[in-house]
Order: structure tokens, then sequence, then C-alpha cells
């Protein structure tokens, strides 16, 4: 008799979360979208994508959300749909039982302001995603300039990472994030260094924020020994001589640093 009381009990519940899943369900499938929060969740740190700029794009496609049924809100493909711009790194969109639709966006993070040979300006991101400049906001980064000759992305952008220069060719474009992104992942040369500078002989030039040198860095090869000799030269020469005696710091030659007085 307990047997068929137990059988009777999980059949009548099986039976009850049945009835309560399909009732929720059907609910759900009638529920209406009542709001939309869109968050940039990184929006102290840069300021690339602004709430309003998603706010347009979901406008310029005519979703408006807001009394919409929920069945019919495809949060996977406006999700697509955002990552698709630029200066977005990730788009999350995904509903709440509450009836809002909720739009979270990682933004880009800059890495590098480039100012090429014809003024115009763009960022690279730290995965060498070129990201268009705006006025409306300045990222306080390195910044390379010089004879870069680049030009600034247009309605499509591109990544340095997806360049290959011809052989016996180099990519400045592409050197120059690769040395940025070398300087950015070591704290003692992120807090000296504040400027690349490409010369007429494609040979970058580093700008120290402490000092009135110039380093002439060459281009971006051996560099764990040219930084390695470097940091040798400041801790052993500078700190001793004084910061403001030597005019250029040459590292192009091999295993050497050539220092020219003021």
């Amino acid at each position: 008799m307990k047997r068929f009381f137990n059988i009777v009990f999980w059949i009548a519940l099986i039976a009850y979360l049945f009835v309560t899943v399909s009732f929720v369900s059907g609910r759900r499938q009638e529920q209406v979208c009542t709001s939309v929060k869109i968050t940039v969740v990184d929006s102290v740190r840069s300021r690339f994508v602004t709430v309003s700029d998603i706010d347009k794009m979901i406008d310029t496609r005519n979703l408006k959300l807001s009394g919409k049924r929920f069945d019919s809100i495809n949060t996977w493909k406006l999700g697509e749909f955002l990552n698709t711009y630029a200066p977005v790194g990730r788009a999350d969109v995904y509903k709440t039982i509450n009836g809002t639709v909720h739009v979270d966006i990682k933004q880009r993070s800059p890495l590098l302001r480039v100012i090429n040979r014809y003024g115009e300006s763009f960022y690279l991101d730290e995965q060498g995603e070129a990201l268009r400049h705006t006025s409306q906001y300045c990222a306080h980064v390195m910044v390379a300039n010089g004879y870069i000759s680049q030009q600034a992305p247009g309605q499509k952008s591109f990544n340095v990472l997806d360049i290959k220069p011809e052989p016996g060719t180099r990519s400045i474009i592409r050197e120059l994030f690769e040395l940025a992104k070398y300087i950015d992942d070591d704290k003692f040369w992120k807090a000296q260094i504040q400027q690349i500078y490409v010369n007429g002989d494609g040979d970058f030039e580093l700008i120290p924020r402490v000092g009135a040198h110039v380093i002439v860095f060459g281009r971006f090869e051996n560099q764990d020994k040219k930084f390695s000799n470097l940091k040798a030269f400041y801790q052993n020469g500078l700190n001793v001589e004084g910061w403001n005696k030597y005019d250029i710091i040459n590292l192009k030659y091999s295993g050497q640093i050539v220092a020219t007085k003021r």
C-alpha cells in the first residue's frame, strides 16, 4: 500500500510540475517588453560607446522593443547586430521575468592613439582593432605619430594583426602595435614611456615622461635585450649622472648603447 501511495505521489508531483511549467511558459510567451535597460559596463575606463549610441543603433533597425511580445524578440540576433559596431567588444542581450530586456555592453579597451602623417587620428585597442577617433572623447593612452602611412579606418574597421607584409617589407603600424603592447604589459615601461615617434627612416623613437632625452629604439626587434640594456643604463647611469645629461640614447646597435651628451 505504501508503495502504491508513493507512486501516486510522484505521478501527481510530475503532473503538477508539468502544468506549472506550461502555465509559466504560456504566460512568458504572452508577456510584453515593458522596458529596455542598456548598460555600458566599463564606462569609467573608456567612453567610446554611450547608452545613447546603442539606443540609436537599436532605433535605426526599427527595433522598438518596448511593447513587443517577448517571444518575438530575438536577443541573440540583436546581440550579433550590436557586435558589428567596432567599439563594442561584446554585447550581451537577455530578458528577465519582470518584462525588461537588458543590453550589457563591454567596450574595446584603447591601447594606443595613432596620428598618421596626414593628420588623421585613430586608436588601436588591446587586440589590434582600429577604432575611429571621436571628438566626444579622448582616451589617455600612449600616442604614436610621425611617418605613419596607415590611414584611419572608414566605415569598416581593420585589425593590424591581419596585415601580412610582403617578404622583405615591414608593416610599421603592426610593429607599432606590438611595441605599444610590449610597453603596456611592463609596469615599469608603461609608467615611463608616453610617446612613440616614427622618424623618416622608419625607426621608432621613444619619448619618456622623465628626462629630456630621446630613445632611438630602431625597429621592433631584439626588444627584450634593448629594454634590458636601457633599464640597466637608467639604473646605473642616469640615476648617478642625472636624467638631463644626455640628449639621445641609441639602442639600435646590437648589444650596446650609444649615448650622446647634451
